[in-house]
């Protein structure tokens, strides 16, 4: 019997952007850059926060990277909202996006794929199951590769190749190459810049091939928000708390957050 996950035609396969905006209509930004953005929300949209504080460097970065096709690496301390950034930049556009995680245990098999056993027309086959690099390849997916720092080295050269503008998957295993979609965009999020841990903060945290950092089009740098926009950022999230001593009792707990 035929499975009707694989009979279905996945939607996402020919979604496309309806209209281009301003950075300056969607995130108050004073820029004329122009910005790709879907009508239809799909399920992979990240959720809009409307308290959300755009920083505005950080935000140019991202939307150069979906409107241009650049690969975008956001660099930062933990906590400074690396991940969630590119979210909420996708989110205002509509734009599909997928986090995955590099962690030690993330293997090739994991991102490219691997061979299964399935049941079809009531028989057991064999069958290649695409991994998370070549079916995110194939769709308008914006794909997120968080702690790209901690990924282990002889997993990242599988993404060197993509790295390249329009750069083709090789799957060897199946002798096949595989185009991206138009608008599939790729991003990383890093506590390091490639250098591995100089700080003593990131144990865990791996040397980056110089040669494939250099594939990154644009590197960015988050840090961590003024007292006062962090006490605003508060103040919109818990509304309750919008009152003078609020403010101050919220003024004190970002202070001592500050000391950590």
């Amino acid at each position: 019997m035929t499975s009707l996950l694989d009979s279905t035609p996945d939607p996402l396969l020919t979604l496309e952007p309806h209209r281009n905006a301003t950075v300056r209509e969607l995130f108050g930004i004073d820029s004329d850059m122009t910005v790709p953005v879907f009508a239809e929300r799909d399920s992979h949209v990240p959720e809009i926060d409307e308290a959300y504080r755009f920083d505005p460097q950080t935000t140019l970065a991202i939307c150069a990277g979906f409107s241009f096709d650049r690969r975008v690496m956001v660099q930062g301390y933990h906590g400074t909202g690396k991940s969630t950034h590119i979210e909420q930049v996708a989110a205002k556009l509509n734009w599909p996006l997928v986090r995955v995680n590099l962690d030690s245990h993330v293997s090739r098999i994991d991102l490219v794929g691997k061979d299964a056993i399935v049941l079809k027309d009531g028989k057991q086959i064999t069958e290649f199951r695409e991994g998370m690099l070549p079916w995110a390849l194939q769709r308008p997916i914006a794909l997120v590769f968080d702690e790209y720092d901690a990924g282990r080295p002889d997993v990242m050269f599988v993404i060197q190749r993509v790295l390249e503008a329009q750069g083709r998957l090789t799957l060897l295993d199946q002798n096949r190459v595989i185009r991206p979609n138009k608008y599939f965009r790729l991003f990383s999020t890093t506590n390091t810049i490639g250098l591995g841990d100089t700080s003593g903060l990131y144990h865990g945290t791996q040397q980056i091939n110089q040669g494939q950092m250099d594939r990154w089009n644009i590197v960015t740098t988050l840090n961590y928000l003024d007292h006062d926009v962090e006490t605003d950022i508060v103040v919109a999230k818990a509304p309750e708390w919008n009152t003078a001593e609020g403010k101050r009792t919220i003024a004190a707990m970002v202070r001592v957050a500050d000391m950590t």
